[in-house]
């Protein structure tokens, strides 16, 4: 990792303007009309008891016996789920999963202005210097959030699994829950590590992430381990004008994979429910076809691996975290094996193929994160109907044509700023390095086409960059480039090698 310390006035505040132009064109202020609604329906729904806004009358289930926890990054406040692992009742079923959501759609009234506000944000946003919300913070940090100590409405997913991972029975209801603590990553990662026990409400997650983890390969399902980079600010103790950001490769917590195997469990069950019922929407990621697996398989053999196993094989065998270059050039090269994701509304014409998210190996929707993400909100009382098999809210079936667009839109945005993001911290970060050398590994090669001269794409360990460089260089092979320049206005870098 790569720290680098930036003091008050001039480092720090370069990287907040660049933040401040890439946030400029997003939303920032709730308009005033959602902003009351909001505040009013805070206000007139503090019994999670009451009937919401979401025109559902059906009772709640009690299930505050149960302690809840929740698991998140470290100073997380929109807590969308908590769970509760437990030895399952049900003959042939190991383990009993419940995993509540909350409920944020009990606070939006449909077709209001905070519906059609949340429409036009789709997802919230997070830059390194502050969170722009989908929902007013009353909500999605207070009212709706599954804050410790708390009761609140919730979706609960019931879900018991064999010992294999294998789904026995699954039901989704709508109850009242309590979360007694909150956990982060970090913490529960080094207590694993350490041997010491989980909390008893967590402490079978390792063995149902592996379980599940086993079942979603044996699907043909995938994790891509490409490491992803992230830029982090940590405040200084010593003094209040003092920033570190930081730019990393960031590792994989074994934790976090099992618990995001929860949340694919949750959206593997929402999907059957809607699928079941006839109308509803899905994540989808269509299979990659004949003519790009070879061409992975190509780049495998290139490198001086065996490419005659499936690529779920190759990508399992391969470890890219040993600093084989080769190994970390066919994780980079992985993403062309999955292209086209997207949301799809299920209708009669539908055919199964359309229906599956490829890297989850079966059909698969978006539920776990209601309070950052729009369709969430509806796939929740979809699912919910489909399982106590009662009529949907009309509100949530009249969106889904509409929501596609919506949320393929929103995504896009959230990628460019991303993207922006990463790019204005490298170009602060090597402003005063221009003219030092670099060792980094060439992870892909791009021909030249009309537009554009041929270029390869560089992974830097150290700083945690990657970078396209003008030129060929043969992939998986280690390089050495020079740091010719850098617009910070930009965040454009640029490499050329070094000359021999």
């Amino acid at each position: 990792m790569i720290t680098h310390r930036m003091r008050a006035p001039r480092p720090t505040t370069a990287l907040e303007q660049a933040y401040e132009r890439i946030a400029a064109d997003l939303p920032h202020e709730y308009p005033a009309a959602a902003l009351a609604e909001a505040q009013d329906a805070v206000a007139a729904l503090t019994d999670p008891h009451t009937p919401g806004y979401d025109g559902i009358e059906q009772p709640r289930e009690d299930l505050t016996a149960l302690p809840f926890i929740t698991i998140d990054p470290d100073g997380a406040t929109d807590l969308d789920q908590a769970m509760h692992l437990s030895d399952s009742p049900v003959e042939g079923a190991r383990w009993r999963v419940h995993y509540a959501i909350a409920d944020v759609g009990r606070f939006v009234r449909p077709g209001g202005a905070l519906d059609a506000e949340t429409r036009e944000r789709g997802l919230t946003e997070y830059l390194p210097d502050r969170r722009i919300p989908l929902h007013p913070p009353v909500i999605s940090e207070g009212a709706a959030s599954l804050l410790p100590g708390t009761v609140k409405a919730a979706y609960v997913y019931i879900v018991d699994l064999a010992e294999s991972g294998e789904i026995v029975a699954q039901d989704l209801v709508r109850a009242v829950v309590r979360s007694v603590e909150q956990l982060d990553y970090d913490t529960v990662q080094e207590a694993h590590d350490a041997g010491r026990p989980l909390h008893p409400s967590m402490a079978a997650l390792p063995e149902i992430g592996a379980a599940l983890l086993a079942q979603e390969r044996a699907r043909g399902g995938i994790d891509l381990a490409i490491p992803d980079q992230e830029v982090t600010r940590v405040q200084e103790a010593t003094r209040d004008d003092e920033s570190t950001y930081t730019l990393a490769f960031r590792p994989r917590r074994e934790i976090e994979d099992a618990n995001a195997q929860i949340s694919l469990l949750a959206g593997r069950v929402a999907a059957a429910l809607m699928l079941a019922a006839g109308h509803g929407i899905l994540r989808t990621l269509p299979r990659p076809d004949d003519a790009t697996i070879a061409e992975f398989a190509a780049v495998v053999a290139a490198l001086g691996f065996d490419a005659s196993g499936t690529y779920q094989e190759i990508l399992a065998l391969i470890d890219h975290t040993g600093g084989d270059p080769a190994a970390l050039a066919v994780h980079y090269a992985s993403p062309m094996l999955f292209r086209g994701a997207g949301y799809t509304e299920i209708t009669a014409e539908l055919g199964e193929e359309e229906t599956v998210q490829a890297a989850v190996g079966a059909p698969y929707a978006h539920t776990t994160a209601p309070l950052r993400r729009l369709v969430d909100r509806f796939v929740l009382p979809l699912a919910w109907a489909a399982a106590q098999g009662v009529e949907a809210p009309e509100w949530a079936r009249t969106a889904l044509p509409e929501l596609p667009d919506l949320m393929n839109s929103a995504g896009s945005r959230s990628r460019k700023v991303e993207n922006a993001v990463i790019e204005a911290t490298e170009a602060v970060l090597l402003a005063d390095r221009v003219g030092e050398t670099f060792e980094g590994v060439a992870v892909s090669q791009r021909d030249a086409t009309e537009q554009r001269a041929a270029r390869f794409e560089v992974h830097f360990p150290e700083p945690a960059i990657v970078a396209f460089v003008d030129g060929e260089a043969e992939v998986g092979s280690r390089v050495s480039l020079v740091l010719s320049s850098v617009d910070v206005e930009s965040g454009q870098i640029e490499f050329v090698p070094v000359e021999r």
